[in-house]
């Protein structure tokens, strides 16, 4: 998840913390002082070297270099940091500088090229990942974890931003799983373990967050086939392996429950029954051969038997559709 203020955030950077007055908790904010400094000069170099096709009015060219992406890296670390825990930060980071497609834009573009590579034998690829700049990858995991501060936290024009963007949902579907099980240096691993587990969070908050055009938006990107090519491939045996199974399975049980029985809540954006997205990821699940797969983790026996409980509430969100009203319910019916 995103860091918190603390010691290792911008406002420890600047050796100041201090106790948020309006907190029952102990929890440390950034003071106004610095605050102010973010927002006039920090904020304005978020738009060193824009992504041409946004034409951003602010753009400010300077020659490109792995130290400007470093420092650019910085700079969406800084206000993510700044963004924890304060609304009116970042609905000036959407408002004022139009910072979803500063963030979108090169994701898309990172993820046209990883698929460009994907082409190539691993070989070619850890050449090409030996070429890669460091700085260049750090910078798209800070990207990541801003996008991810700001879609969490339940904004709508956030959200119709992202899922308008063209390309940007099935870019965020083809990192989901960007260089796995490829072997780099650790600190390259390190760095694109990154990319794909927050790509993953932000897909989820895009559903659970998201109305019913955001469902279709997702079903068009073929999320519920990628949710089965995740808990496919993560293979191997330990916790970790458990953990990705396990979630992986529990959010494609959600989404297509939502899609079949809709979604009524006080929390998150009610929508009716959406019986069509239901039929077409259905098919998607035949194509990725999503069935056998979860067959093959009903005797999963990991996370204390959960992963199987997990997997028979899939098989019954697949099967709802063919339940009729007049038919014997299985347990899993109303979960």
């Amino acid at each position: 998840m995103p860091s918190t203020l603390g010691s290792n955030t911008f406002g420890g950077m600047f050796g100041i913390q201090e106790k948020d007055p309006n907190s029952h908790y102990y929890m440390t904010r950034i003071p106004d002082q610095i605050m102010k400094i973010v927002k006039e000069r920090i904020c304005q170099l978020i738009h060193l070297n824009c992504p041409p096709d946004i034409n951003c009015q602010y753009c400010i060219n300077i020659r490109q270099s792995p130290a400007l992406l470093k420092q650019k890296s910085a700079v969406f670390k800084a206000l993510n940091d700044a963004s924890y825990d304060n609304d009116e930060f970042r609905d000036m980071l959407v408002n004022d500088h139009n910072i979803i497609p500063h963030l979108t834009h090169p994701l898309i573009q990172f993820a046209s090229q990883s698929q460009l590579d994907m082409r190539t034998d691993q070989q070619e690829q850890f050449n090409q990942q030996k070429s890669e700049s460091s700085s260049s990858l750090s910078l798209i995991t800070q990207s990541l974890d801003l996008l991810e501060r700001l879609i969490s936290n339940n904004n709508n024009n956030i959200l119709n931003v992202v899922i308008n963007t063209p390309n940007a949902l099935h870019s965020f579907c083809a990192l989901t799983n960007y260089k796995f099980n490829i072997h780099f240096s650790q600190e390259i691993e390190n760095q694109t373990f990154k990319v794909r587990s927050s790509i993953k969070r932000c897909l989820r908050y895009i559903q659970q967050f998201g109305d019913a055009s955001a469902q279709s938006e997702l079903v068009n990107a073929r999320y519920v086939g990628v949710l089965v090519i995740l808990f496919s491939i993560a293979g191997g045996s330990g916790e970790e392996y458990d953990n990705e199974i396990y979630w992986r399975l529990n959010h494609f049980s959600y989404f297509l429950r939502c899609l079949n029985k809709g979604r009524k809540s006080s929390w998150y954006p009610s929508f009716p029954p959406q019986l069509l997205l239901a039929q077409i990821s259905d098919e998607q699940i035949e194509e990725e051969g999503g069935n056998e797969e979860i067959d093959s983790q009903l005797i999963n026996k990991g996370y204390s038997d959960n992963i199987k409980s997990q997997a028979n509430g899939a098989k019954g969100a697949i099967f709802y559709y063919f339940i009729e009203q007049g038919n014997r319910k299985p347990y899993w019916y109303n979960q």
